[in-house]
């Protein structure tokens, strides 16, 4: 190879030499560039994340301080109430009274604080809360007072209408008991001034319309339902026994005894919500119950004669219907109760040949029974019931 092919040589290398010095130059600040944009882009990210991590944390030790300050608060309850349930009510009231506080005090923060501050009205919201709040706390006191009263002695509930509307002349000798049972009921539910100027027939039919209107607690629910199974039973010839309302907590699980042609029935009525189940626990006391009964007609097992009944408005569980048939109980699921039954009873004095009609609310109700083969009826209005004959009975008591 001869010197000039060795000189083109090393000035082509040269020249690439040269040309990838300066091609590296061109690109760097592409580079330089992206990097800078990139690392840029990874510490927004980062400090989103903190950010986002922080914000997280701060939940979370709001959310333990809450928690915190609730546990300390249902100590201070516990505590409260077991020294003795007067002072329990107060601390529940004045707890109850403090949860307005906050919305309160943020209205009246705003209103100091927006474009146009309103200092006055702020100064009013802040009086108005601290009054509210007194009140409050002194409203829901006498709202846990009222009910304990009304639970140890149910009798102020049931006669409250009266009491309220100063249907009768109370006094403070305390014998205010017997005025009150002595009432007609239809006070219970019309105002005075109805009472008093409206004809009997109409008032007394009022008075059965609002009974059906008005809402219900758990017992009366079930005695309605039992009620509503009993008309069923006496309209087919049954002559029956309300035990479990007569009797009330004495009445050993037998809601009703019906009786027809020396065959007795003994009903169990649950009227419970569709979502519910009846287990087999309440299989095995009907059973029970039916023993007991029999035990005191001195007869052993159920006999052919007396069978078990189990009505309700929801249903049983797959063990207690198992339960049912090994033990010989029949049983109703899914039996909705009708509140628009016939329910005023149409009664006839056997000795003095009176026709006597006693309203859900009268105090023989549950006492009387129905027996259609004597003349005897189920009637939906006041107005039927007198235009076949009947008056509702003197006093509302035994006639």
């Amino acid at each position: 190879m001869g010197p000039i092919v060795v000189g083109i040589l090393v000035l082509l290398f040269v020249l690439v030499s040269i040309h990838g010095w300066f091609a590296g130059k061109a690109s760097q600040p592409i580079a330089d560039a992206y990097n800078k944009a990139l690392k840029g882009e990874l510490e927004k990210e980062r400090l989103a994340n903190e950010e986002k991590l922080a914000s997280e944390n701060r939940k979370l030790d709001h959310r333990r301080d809450e928690l915190e300050k609730r546990l300390a608060d249902m100590e201070e309850m516990r505590q409260a109430f077991s020294t003795s349930f007067v002072g329990g009510r107060r601390w529940l009231a004045r707890y109850i009274a403090e949860a307005d506080r906050a919305g309160d005090e943020a209205v009246a923060k705003w209103l100091k604080t927006r474009n146009r501050p309103a200092i006055r009205a702020s100064e009013l919201v802040a009086e108005a809360r601290l009054e509210r709040r007194a009140f409050k706390e002194r409203l829901k006191f006498l709202e846990y007072q009222l009910a304990s009263y009304k639970e140890y002695f149910p009798f102020l509930e049931e006669y409250e209408e009266v009491i309220l509307n100063e249907a009768i002349p109370l006094t403070a000798d305390g014998r205010n008991r017997e005025a009150l049972e002595t009432v007609d009921p239809v006070c219970k539910y019309i105002p005075l001034e109805d009472f008093n100027n409206l004809p009997v027939s109409e008032r007394n039919q009022r008075a059965l319309d609002r009974y059906l209107s008005r809402n219900l607690n758990n017992a009366e629910i079930g005695r309605f339902y039992e009620r509503f199974l009993g008309w069923h039973y006496e309209s087919s010839g049954w002559d029956v026994e309300y035990h479990g309302i007569v009797q009330g907590r004495e009445d050993m699980g037998r809601d009703l005894i019906c009786r027809k042609n020396g065959q007795v029935l003994i009903v169990q009525a649950k009227n419970w919500g569709a979502e519910k189940l009846i287990h087999e626990k309440h299989i095995f006391q009907l059973y029970g119950t039916v023993q007991l009964y029999l035990m005191d007609q001195k007869q052993a097992l159920i006999p052919a004669n007396v069978k078990a009944i189990f009505v309700t408005a929801a249903s049983l569980s797959p063990v207690a219907q198992r339960a049912a048939k090994w033990l010989g109980i029949k049983f109703k699921e899914n039996y909705l109760l009708d509140k628009t039954y016939p329910m005023i009873k149409c009664n006839i004095n056997q000795a003095t040949n009176e026709r006597i009609y006693h309203l859900p609310f009268d105090q023989q109700y549950d006492r009387t029974k129905i027996i259609p083969s004597l003349g005897e009826c189920y009637i939906r209005t006041v107005a039927e019931a007198e235009a076949l004959g009947f008056r509702r009975a003197f006093r509302h008591v035994n006639f």
